[in-house]
């Protein structure tokens, strides 16, 4: 294209430009008119920037643009809602409203093959942008093409012509013609191609032949005289077009019954078709439906098989799980007695044992420990593939961790002549588990020192922006190329010669890949034989890769492995004369065989079913505590509820009553409410520990377990007992503190009543003239003070009394004094409510009662501060008595609502509570028999409910709120 043309096409484009007819326009604005009125019309035109108007486009002589053409076809269409507008505008085209007189014209001595010649002929006349060529024109149908110089924008002007077309059969009253396009320019062709077939009007020529025959047969009647001219021309003309119109009518019907029978023949045949098609398609339904049955009944039976195959491989699962759980326990018990003995051994002094004997005794101890972290491995590998696994999230500075985790590697490292170094500083902290992940690190940082004999080995830290990196690299054997696809597989070994130089049994890469592989991280490694290897392991930063599905529930306790020298010993070395000696760790004084416990030592129950360990266990305990066995838990509870022991140590799995159904028992007793227990469990996973915890259990001790570790939670526990009941009484002070200072405050009216009225009473009887009625008179007033402080004494002496047996307590006396004990610390605009709708008395001990409801009413005072209601209740709900304790202060949070009856948890401020009150009104109100329950929403207040029997049992010996006794210091710690 040359520059001008290029010009021409960049300069603005009239409206008016002379490029097509308003004829073609007037075909689209006379059918919207007609068809949706003028007025819309006019209204389209007043909202639509138009820059020509409606006259001017009824006016024939005028022209405009191709571009306006396709913008009043786009308005007119979108005004129209129909898609089909300009079609149909199109084909009112060959109508007398546009053609006007030409066409009545082309009706009477025109054909459709002139019309269509004539409209290509005349087409340069109404458009100068494009021109029409007939490639084809026979009898009913036409090829026409169009070619136009400025490319259209959309396919509106194409339905126009099509339109256009189409419409000029209708002038003789014929469907119009059947028009399809082949090709368009719009959509990238060289030019517009229609197809166009149409039906052919019959000449219409019986009606002029007779109106002639007429004309000359009336002449030639006139002329013979056989009627008047003017009469018999006209008649016999009227009588010829009546003739030819018939016979054309009767040519017209003839075509038309034709055309019928050719379009019921038509029928006839798409019937027949329709008929075969019905009968194939029947065919192939039934066919269809046969094929549908018989895959139903296969995918049934095959269902149904799935089914089965998945009942029993849940089975299976159950089973292997009851499996690995019962070889757990079976595998613990005598690994429990051999390493309980070789530790007990080895406690002893240097000079019990020769060097050859201790030696192999500490030998035989770090294979047992070898023995144990293989059957660790194992399980946790099956709960991996069992999908068991839960993970407990936290933060992790990776930098610190790893350091602390080299500490005890560091001595084999020396041992070895092996350089032990971390590189890096302190990365972004991760979210892990952190027990899994240190086994994750200990499993390659072992490895790495079992196979490197010389040179170093490095732990490098650094992060990037997704990542936090950790590399283990070392200078040792290497591993082949052909090993390191099967490296993390299980139980793949990268030395699977005959000739293994380093033992394993494949487990512990397998179990780091899938650990790091349930964190989202990953792990690689690089390695070239006899170089050394790089193990690398990638960790996630942010919380995104933390898995619900995985996450253990919030607030359960946190279980860390004791990491010992001798364990850090058996991940490295190998059984042997060569093996490296562990030092033995400082042994405890050493009784004499048959030492006894003194009389008053603690006394503790133990429970167990195995009687090897039940007989370790006595040989060990034995000099230092008094002791009570039993083999079963259901023994153990029956023991424990006689003879109340100082503390309970019991097994897990047992038979008749397992160690956690003791434990509910024995928690749910008031007896026993208060006795520490210790767990002894062989199964390792947190879960079966939360599950003890929760029930109530002190302490958790896994199998196998040290005897110094054992002796020294024992101790532990009792300590923490004797600080309770210290800390109990120290509470049970605090709230007689509480009563005395209000005691103090009441009686400070009736002491200053009493004190200025001996003044005058001196005064009557020392002077010359006594004045006895003034005597009389403060004589009374003295006698009535002292007998409100003889009253004040009483109620507080009554309010503090315990009893040991069960007495009649009057709710609704007992919650008076209560509120009448604190109402000198109760703000003035604090009200207090009462509603008491148990007459009936509980029985209990007052005191005790007494303490709940101050400790409570206390509570409830601080929460509302100066403003604010408490309603105090009593109601009865079957056998209980029910009391409520409602305020309306700020309530408690959802996350402290698990944790208010915990010993030393508090709500309040550093420094405003012991964190000893609410657990001392659980355990006093378990001792009488009820239960306490708190209820709370954040913001709206709180609700105290105590339940509490209502049998009436005069002779009912209470429990003792807390064991008696003070605390003992085991006589080999000292």
């Amino acid at each position: 294209m040359n520059e001008p043309a290029v010009q021409s096409q960049e300069r603005p484009h009239p409206d008016n430009a002379p490029e097509v007819s308003v004829r073609t326009t007037s075909a689209l604005v006379l059918y919207f008119e007609r068809r949706y009125g003028p007025s819309k019309l006019a209204e389209v035109f007043r909202r639509h920037p138009f820059s020509l108007s409606l006259d001017y486009l009824r006016t024939a002589t005028n022209f405009i643009s191709l571009p306006f053409l396709e913008k009043l076809a786009d308005v007119l269409v979108a005004e129209s809602g129909d898609s089909q507008f300009m079609r149909k505008a199109g084909l009112s085209m060959a109508g007398p409203e546009a053609l006007g007189f030409a066409y009545y014209m082309v009706r009477a001595f025109g054909s459709l093959e002139i019309c269509f010649r004539k409209t290509v002929e005349l087409s340069s006349s109404y458009n100068r942008v494009g021109s029409f060529e007939i490639e084809k024109l026979e009898r009913g149908r036409l090829v026409l093409s169009y070619r136009s110089s400025v490319p259209e924008k959309s396919r509106h002007i194409c339905e126009l012509r099509m339109g256009q077309f189409a419409s000029f059969p209708t002038i003789w009253g014929l469907p119009p013609a059947d028009v399809s396009e082949s090709q368009c320019q719009v959509q990238g062709a060289d030019c517009c191609r229609y197809h166009l077939r149409w039906m052919d009007p019959l000449p219409v020529w019986g009606r002029y032949t007779g109106l002639v025959l007429g004309a000359l047969s009336g002449v030639g009647a006139s002329m013979l005289g056989l009627g008047h001219p003017a009469f018999t021309v006209t008649s016999l003309s009227l009588a010829g077009v009546s003739l030819g119109s018939w016979i054309d009518l009767r040519r017209e019907m003839g075509r038309k019954d034709e055309a019928l029978n050719e379009q019921a023949h038509g029928m006839m045949g798409s019937l027949e078709e329709l008929q075969q098609r019905y009968d194939e398609m029947f065919r192939i339904n039934v066919a269809l439906e046969d094929r549908v049955a018989a895959r139903t009944r296969e995918l049934t039976e095959t269902n149904l098989r799935l089914e089965a195959a998945l009942a029993k491989q849940t089975e299976l699962d159950r089973l292997k799980s009851e499996f690995f759980d019962n070889v757990s326990h079976e595998l613990r018990t005598p690994l429990t007695l051999i390493l309980l003995t070789l530790d007990s051994l080895l406690q002893r002094g240097p000079e019990e044992f020769a060097p050859p004997v201790r030696q192999h005794l500490e030998t035989m101890n770090r294979s047992a420990a070898r023995l144990l972290r293989l059957i660790n491995n194992l399980l946790d590998l099956t709960k991996l593939e069992a999908g068991k696994t839960k993970l407990r999230y936290e933060p992790l500075d990776l930098q610190g961790f790893i350091s602390s985790l080299l500490v005890p590697f560091e001595v084999l490292a020396d041992k070895k002549g092996v350089a032990l170094e971390l590189e890096g500083n302190a990365a972004t902290p991760v979210h892990v588990d952190v027990v899994r992940l240190e086994s994750v690190f200990q499993n390659l940082i072992s490895n790495a020192l079992k196979f490197t004999t010389q040179g170093s080995v490095t732990v490098r830290l650094r992060e990037d922006e997704q990542w936090v990196h950790v590399e283990v690299i070392d200078t040792g054997v290497g591993i082949a190329a052909q090993d390191l696809s099967v490296i993390f597989d299980r139980f793949a070994q990268a030395d699977s010669s005959g000739t293994r130089r380093f033992g394993g049994t494949g487990i512990g890469l397998a179990l780091v890949k899938e650990t790091l592989e349930l964190h989202k991280g990953g792990i690689e490694v690089s390695s070239e034989l006899g170089k050394g290897s790089n193990f690398h392991v990638r960790l996630p930063k942010g919380t995104e890769h933390v898995r619900e599905d995985l996450r253990e529930g919030n607030g359960e306790p946190t279980f860390r492995p004791t990491r010992r020298s001798a364990d850090m010993t058996a991940l490295v070395e190998p059984d042997g004369p060569g093996a490296i000696a562990t030092p033995a760790v400082e042994a405890l004084p050493l009784p004499a065989p048959d030492a006894e416990a003194s009389p008053d030592a603690p006394r503790v129950l133990v429970v167990e079913d195995e009687p090897e360990i039940r007989a370790f266990l006595r040989q060990v305990l034995k000099p230092y505590y008094r002791l009570l066995e039993a083999t079963n838990g259901e023994e153990g509870l029956k023991t424990a509820q006689k003879e109340r022991p100082d503390l309970i140590v019991s097994d897990v799995m047992m038979p008749v009553m397992s160690g956690i159904q003791m434990l509910a028992a024995l928690r749910s007793s008031p007896e026993t409410v208060d006795t520490p227990i210790i767990m002894l469990t062989a199964r390792q996973e947190v879960d079966a520990k939360v599950e003890g915890l929760s029930m109530g259990a002190n302490d958790y001790l896994g199998k196998p377990f040290s005897p110094r570790e054992m002796l020294a939670r024992i101790e532990a526990q009792l300590r923490l007992r004797d600080a309770a009941v210290r800390a109990a009484e120290n509470e049970r002070l605090a709230a007689t503190g509480l009563l005395t200072s209000g005691f103090a405050h009441e009686v400070r009216n009736p002491l200053n009543g009493l004190m200025n009225a001996l003044l005058p009473l001196r005064e009557s009887l020392t002077s010359g003239t006594p004045d006895t009625a003034m005597a009389v008179a403060m004589l009374d007033l003295i006698e009535e003070c002292g007998q409100r402080i003889r009253g004040l004494a009483e109620g507080l002496l009554s309010f503090v009394r315990t009893s040991s047996k069960a007495v009649a307590v009057d709710l609704g006396a007992s919650l008076d004094a209560s509120v009448q004990a604190l109402s000198w610390r109760l703000p003035p605009g604090l009200k207090v409510e009462r509603d008491y709708q148990l007459p009936e008395p509980v029985w209990g001990d007052p005191g005790s009662l007494n303490q709940v409801w101050v400790n409570l009413l206390d509570n409830a005072v601080r929460a509302i501060g100066p403003d604010g209601v408490v309603k105090v209740a009593t109601a009865r709900d079957g056998e209980d008595a029910v009391v409520s304790i409602i305020d309306n202060g700020v309530g408690i949070k959802p996350e402290h609502m698990e944790r208010l009856f915990q010993p030393f948890f508090s709500t309040r401020d550093a420094g405003e509570g012991t964190g000893l009150g609410l657990a001392l009104c659980q355990r006093i109100v378990l001792r009488q028999g009820g239960r306490i329950r708190v209820f709370s929403e954040l913001g709206k207040g709180t609700r105290v409910e105590v339940r509490l029997p209502l049998e009436a049992n005069p002779d009912r010996i209470l429990p003792p709120l807390m064991s008696e006794g003070k605390p003992v210091q085991p006589h080999w710690r000292t």
